[in-house]
């Protein structure tokens, strides 16, 4: 651990040599350069205990990825709960399974206070380093929310009354 609870941390999970599966990574780029305070800033997460280190220490966690899923609409951004994503084949479209992961730091007392999960539909997780067209507009919008949610601001409600 980092020795201290911090307000926020916020884990782009992907891999930025497999294209649109590198969006939650460049997200977390941009909300670095924002510099916020109080926010930490985790990217090269490849498995799941370095997954726990990063979020136990934090009152919030807030994770951004990709997404593989069921009707996938490339550049499509969403606010999920872990009952969305199912063990084993939910919405990631790498090898650390956020619900088991979950289930492990309950069982280990090493969860954050609060955690959002936020993810961006994929296209192509191919080799490369660029996001397609659709994923990389999507990368504002997701770091927007992500900037709402550690502002304790919820967007969804926000967009309901507009």
């Amino acid at each position: 651990m980092t020795g201290g609870i911090v307000d926020a941390v916020v884990i782009g999970l992907g891999n930025r040599y497999r294209r649109d599966d590198g969006v939650g990574v460049a997200a977390a780029d941009e909300l670095n350069r924002l510099g916020l305070t109080g926010v930490r800033i985790v990217t090269d997460i490849v498995e799941p205990m370095s997954l726990l280190e990063a979020w136990s220490d934090a009152r919030l966690a807030v994770v951004i990825d990709g997404a593989v899923g069921s009707s996938p609409a490339p550049g499509r951004v969403r606010r999920c709960s872990l009952s969305d994503v199912t063990a084993g084949d939910g919405l990631s479209s790498h090898s650390v399974d956020l619900v088991r992961t979950h289930a492990l730091g309950e069982a280990l007392g090493r969860l954050p206070g609060q955690l959002v999960l936020l993810t961006v539909d994929v296209a192509d997780t191919g080799h490369g380093t660029d996001l397609t067209p659709a994923v990389a507009r999507a990368v504002p919008e997701v770091v927007g929310m992500a900037v709402d949610v550690i502002a304790g601001i919820d967007t969804e409600k926000r967009r309901e009354r507009a």
